[in-house]
């Protein structure tokens, strides 16, 4: 009988630690989740980058969005489902898993050094990102 009321107590607790994950939040506070297409072109020195990873980090709250990065440079954004895009407003720009070909600077691949912003807006949905 000792076990049966640990392992209720233990059900019991799992289930009390969950509740304040389960989406019952008021509207303060919330994260926009609103996203706007984004799709185009990443260039180093004036030429496409051949593959890897492209982030875009919202310089405000909200969800970082990602695509991969083409044979031609081009990619697609995604935050919450395929090819979503990301949420309205600035975003500090990295790529990773660049081909070594590409030449692309270590200074590249994190958001704090990158110095590459983007500004994500209604109406326009082509974006060519340029690493100088």
């Amino acid at each position: 009988m000792r076990r049966f009321s640990t392992l209720l107590t233990t059900a019991a607790l799992a289930a009390a630690a969950s509740f304040p994950l389960s989406g019952c939040g008021s509207s303060s506070g919330e994260v926009n989740t609103a996203t706007l297409p984004v799709k185009g072109v990443v260039t180093y020195k004036g030429k496409p980058l051949t593959s890897g990873v492209i982030n875009f980090e919202p310089e405000a709250a909200g969800t970082e969005a990602h695509g991969a990065i083409g044979p031609d440079g081009s990619f697609t954004l995604t935050s919450y489902k395929d090819g979503d895009g990301a949420v309205a407003g600035p975003h500090r720009v990295a790529v990773s898993g660049t081909s070594k070909k590409d030449g692309v600077p270590a200074k590249y691949k994190n958001v704090s050094s990158s110095g590459v912003v983007v500004e994500v807006a209604e109406g326009k949905a082509e974006y060519r990102v340029d690493l100088p």
